[in-house]
């Protein structure tokens, strides 16, 4: 139930901030970069620390499984970049990243995964193999808290830079 309400908030979300977009194709186009670069990096992310946990077989059974990991992902990407968004009351809010807000953006993403994780290692549904680097204290692995810090601002620089190199090719 929780994806199915994630996703109409940001289809919400996307819409009020289309409608005040002063460039309404600008804005479309960096909302789908970051979309399908999300789901490409947090896939390749996804593939990488598989080994960190005690379910990863490289089969194509959990390949289908790390992809709908990493789509559940794009989701987690959506509302943290609609989050912001609605702080900073401006769709584009990326256009202007400064340093502050990428030191925001990456506590914010690694607070949300810390709490994800919690979450899904008391509910029993993963486990950490002993190669997973543990945060001290809060005892949840380094990689899936790395991700959320590192990998949303990666996504929204390249997603800027792209939606502004389609657009000046667009016009």
């Amino acid at each position: 139930m929780a994806p199915v309400i994630a996703l109409i908030a940001i289809a919400i979300l996307y819409n009020h901030f289309l409608k005040k977009a002063p460039d309404k194709l600008l804005f479309r186009r960096f909302v789908g970069a970051v979309a399908g670069l999300s789901f490409l990096l947090n896939y390749a992310w996804e593939i990488g620390h598989c080994p960190l946990y005690t379910v990863c077989t490289y089969d194509l059974s959990h390949f289908i499984f790390l992809a709908l990991a990493s789509l559940a992902d794009v989701i987690m990407v959506g509302l943290l970049y609609f989050g912001f968004a609605l702080i900073h009351r401006n769709g584009l809010w990326v256009m202007n990243l400064t340093a502050s807000r990428v030191f925001w953006l990456m506590i914010a993403g690694g607070a949300g995964a810390t709490l994800s994780e919690i979450a899904h290692l008391v509910a029993g549904n993963w486990a950490y193999t002993d190669r997973m680097p543990i945060i001290p204290g809060i005892e949840v692995g380094l990689t899936p808290v790395l991700q959320f810090a590192i990998l949303p601002v990666l996504i929204y620089s390249l997603s800027n830079l792209l939606a502004l190199k389609f657009y000046a090719t667009s016009h």
